[in-house]
């Protein structure tokens, strides 16, 4: 029997500022074990119904193609992405 099935993926989150072209700048990208995976954007534009919420800007690997993703705070944007990148 594996014990990777066990090991949780590490995610770090590091803060940047990203040019969306909007107000929307706060960003943090989001590594994986090492790897870039994605980048979210903190809502910040008067027009969202969720301001404050964290937008998934763009995804990689097997988060690319996730479209539309908003999520209520870092830590539930970080219980979905564990979900996703975990060990198969």
């Amino acid at each position: 029997m594996s014990e990777r099935g066990n090991v949780e993926t590490l995610i770090v989150l590091q803060p940047i500022a990203v040019d969306t072209g909007s107000p929307d700048h706060d960003g943090m990208l989001v590594i994986a074990n090492g790897l870039l995976v994605a980048v979210l954007v903190r809502l910040a534009e008067p027009e969202h119904a969720n301001v404050g919420s964290w937008f998934l800007e763009a995804g990689f690997g097997r988060l690319q193609g996730n479209k539309s993703l908003t999520f209520l705070d870092l830590e539930e944007a970080t219980r979905w992405l564990r979900q996703r990148l975990a060990p198969t």
